[in-house]
């Protein structure tokens, strides 16, 4: 009779041992695509802020009157692309996009501005402001631009 129960057992080991080894690559499937989602959203992040900066940058020296050109440049030379890119006053605002190698999530997103900081934001103007004088009367100079060389 033992025998009998053991002919009916064989195999079932295996069975067992492949739905395990099935669950193990699944979970480290999804930890693997969940990491590189991280990571990418953060490669999104730094897209965003270099663009910005740098578009910002350009605008506020006067060096280029399409500043969200440059964006998209700065973005492509850094692994990503731009969804939008809005010039407000001074700021400029950035939406950029990077492409994940997750199948059900294409891209990550990730939006930044920049722009030079706003006066009456400082401590020091609001104290001049509150004492009676004016830290930000005017408008605000550009600063020039000093070209050094390059070799």
């Amino acid at each position: 009779m033992g025998n009998k129960l053991a002919a009916h057992d064989a195999g079932s080991a295996t069975m067992a041992g492949v739905a395990l080894v099935c669950a193990a690559a699944l979970l480290l499937s999804l930890i693997a695509a969940g990491g590189n989602i991280v990571l990418r959203r953060g490669r999104a992040r730094t897209v965003a802020d270099l663009a910005a900066v740098g578009a910002a940058q350009a605008l506020w020296y006067g060096e280029t009157e399409t500043p969200c050109v440059l964006a998209g440049h700065i973005a492509s030379a850094n692994g990503g692309a731009i969804e939008s890119c809005m010039v407000d006053g001074d700021d400029v605002q950035v939406r950029a996009r990077v492409a994940t190698q997750v199948p059900f999530v294409r891209h990550v997103t990730a939006q930044a501005r920049a722009g030079p900081r706003p006066c009456a934001t400082t401590a020091a103007v609001q104290h001049a402001q509150a004492t009676g004088h004016s830290a930000c009367a005017g408008a605000r100079p550009r600063p020039t631009r000093v070209m050094q060389p390059v070799f």
